[in-house]
């Protein structure tokens, strides 16, 4: 199963973390693990990805699609 959640670093950086997990609680307790030991600070909205598509992270994670700096993404003419 596929998973994505959202954090935030000791840095202030906010960014989104996609992952595998067999099951839910797997994946939960990979969120506790991130907090404990990677030092994130907040690490929330942990959401199964059904269709793994760009569209879905954007409906499921708003806020990062709202922030995202596409000046450096290339674009269709």
């Amino acid at each position: 199963m596929r998973f994505a959640c959202e954090y935030e670093s000791k840095s202030g950086m906010i960014g989104l973390i996609l992952f595998s997990a067999q099951d839910r609680n797997s994946a939960e307790i990979f969120v506790e693990e991130l907090i404990d030991y990677q030092g994130h600070t907040n690490v929330h909205n942990l959401n199964e990805l059904t269709e793994g598509t760009v569209a879905e992270l954007f409906r499921l994670y708003p806020r990062i699609a709202n922030v995202t700096d596409r000046k450096g993404i290339p674009r269709k003419s």
